[in-house]
């Protein structure tokens, strides 16, 4: 079932709709911790429309056929669908659109566009995301007390010790607007990795960006998802391996997915936020396609990416998105999104990718110049010192190495997303420090609802 209490270990608390709501559719390493904790700084058918019926592979169209026909079309218990006429052309029925000709046309049964007495849907399996899931079974839709964090179990999630994940919804029924929230906590890519860094019990958020007390805040008013961090790849693997031992459930990409199966039949959404700190900041990022694609065109996307940089491979060294890739599954996940992308530089790739083929979502990063923490992170493909060494000791990435990164994914993209960079050590800044940050009198608040806006704003260095 969906609807559970709050009762999980969900995650690490440190730190399409495409339209109107829909109904049911029937009708149709080691690991190091990246948190950003209290004390860190800052195409459904149609009936008549286009049906095959008969052995002889006719295509009717409109009610009306083209050839005769020696048989009708029979679901898959062999009994005649859509209330064709089995014999000779002339007006073939009132429905059972299949939305295919006869040469390679759906085979009858689930995803044939057609309700069998066995199935809850069948949308033809175009669209997972709207309440009909391929397999033909309803999404249990959402149903949250107004305005009060509600924490839901979703079936088919994983954390990284294999119990289910979930997320927490503090809905607003009188906006349109959603924002989802990817948590931060850490990576786990080596026989260091500890369950109970992933572990940790859902704790409501009520600081920051998620504060409905704050007039600044831009998105005080919106309906919130905040996803709890607990798969260990940053919200973007789909692959089983054993470290320390034990096995490892890598799946917050295949997570991400699954939500998205419930949130966006659950929730009519005009305008939709992607964000999240430290591993979820990298997590909103590899997962803005599958989100952009969820929601579809007649929904207005933001990313916001706090303290993930998606940097070169001069900083990401390749050996360690090797360690990555092969660890989290990378392969099946985000670069199965990207073709074109470079397994050895994906990051930086990925956001080629999605500026480059969906032009209308909006990109903000944040990101401290020197961030400790994803130096420190980054810092298992500088072993000894040396770029591209992950077999000596972690050291971490070099400030200026860093900062340079930075400053080149900046001038690279200057035109179509938007930076916050902020001097200094400190790391995350939409939790913690979020109504006190500002540079040159730009606020964060102030910026984040610059990008939202969908103005491209530079601040800082």
């Amino acid at each position: 079932m969906i609807n559970k209490d709050v009762s999980r270990l969900a995650g690490f608390p440190c730190g399409l709709a495409r339209g109107p709501r829909r109904g049911p559719a029937t009708t149709a390493a080691l690991c190091v911790l990246l948190a950003a904790c209290a004390g860190d700084d800052g195409g459904t058918a149609t009936a008549g429309t286009t049906s095959t019926s008969g052995t002889t592979g006719e295509t009717t169209t409109g009610g009306e056929s083209t050839s005769s026909s020696t048989g009708a079309t029979t679901d898959a218990s062999g009994t005649m669908s859509g209330g064709e006429t089995a014999g000779t052309s002339g007006t073939s029925g009132t429905s059972g659109t299949s939305g295919t000709e006869s040469t390679g046309g759906v085979e009858p049964g689930c995803g044939d566009g057609i309700v069998d007495a066995d199935e809850a849907c069948d949308d033809g399996n175009a669209d997972d995301f709207d309440g009909c899931l391929s397999d033909c079974t309803e999404v249990e839709l959402l149903e949250p007390p107004a305005m009060e964090w509600k924490y839901f179990e979703i079936e088919g999630t994983k954390c990284l010790d294999g119990s289910t994940a979930g997320f927490g919804v503090n809905y607003n029924p009188d906006s349109t607007n959603v924002m989802i929230y990817l948590e931060g906590g850490g990576a786990c890519f080596s026989d260091a990795c500890d369950f109970t860094a992933f572990s940790i019990p859902f704790v409501p958020p009520s600081d920051g960006i998620f504060s409905r007390s704050n007039d600044n805040n831009p998105v005080r008013d919106w309906t919130m998802v905040y996803v709890p961090y607990c798969s260990g790849d940053i919200h973007g693997g789909d692959n089983e391996a054993e470290l320390g031992g034990q096995t490892r459930y890598f799946h917050g990409y295949r997570n991400v997915t699954r939500y998205l199966e419930v949130l966006v039949p659950s929730f009519t959404a005009d305008r939709v936020l992607l964000t999240g700190i430290s591993a979820g900041g990298f997590g909103s990022a590899l997962n803005a396609s599958q989100v952009a694609e969820a929601y579809g065109d007649g929904v207005e996307l933001t990313v916001v990416d706090d303290s993930g940089p998606p940097l070169s491979n001069d900083v990401i060294a390749p050996c360690l998105q090797q360690i990555f890739r092969e660890t989290w599954g990378l392969d099946k996940t985000v670069l199965a999104e990207c073709p074109e992308c470079d397994g050895d530089n994906f990051a930086s790739d990925l956001l080629d990718h999605v500026v480059a083929n969906y032009p209308d979502v909006r990109f903000g990063l944040f990101s401290n110049t020197g961030d400790q923490i994803i130096r420190s992170y980054m810092g298992a493909g500088w072993g000894n010192g040396q770029h591209n060494n992950c077999e000596g000791l972690s050291v971490a990435v070099p400030i200026g190495a860093y900062a340079d990164d930075l400053d080149a994914l900046r001038a690279a993209h200057k035109d179509v997303i938007s930076t916050f960079y902020l001097t200094g050590l400190g790391h995350t800044v939409l939790r913690v420090g979020y109504n006190i940050t500002s540079v040159d009198g730009t606020s964060v608040p102030e910026w984040v609802g610059q990008v939202l806006a969908g103005d491209i704003t530079h601040v800082g260095p």
